[in-house]
């Protein structure tokens, strides 16, 4: 038998500019930039858990799964540095 990686955990820190991006809510209290929008933002590529929290300090959680986990990970930090602003 041979173990492959399945799927890998990344953390990226969050600048405070990004971080209050992230935070920036609507009169009713819904976030502005939801997980929702992250989610569709980094369709189709094969990323989960997307998740950020001012509990867990300045950082963005995600779970990226498949084959070319480095490309994709590029990926999904060009896409979000678009949404939130570069580091």
């Amino acid at each position: 038998m041979k173990p492959e990686i399945y799927s890998i955990t990344y953390r990226i820190p969050l600048t405070d500019a990004q971080q209050a991006r992230l935070n920036r809510k609507w009169p009713d209290g819904d976030p502005f930039i939801s997980y929702e929008k992250i989610d569709s933002l980094l369709e189709p590529l094969p990323v989960e858990d997307v998740y950020w929290s001012h509990h867990t300090g300045q950082f963005l959680y995600f779970t990226v799964r498949g084959a070319d986990v480095e490309a994709i990970v590029v990926e999904v930090i060009a896409r979000l540095e678009e949404k939130l602003g570069r580091v």
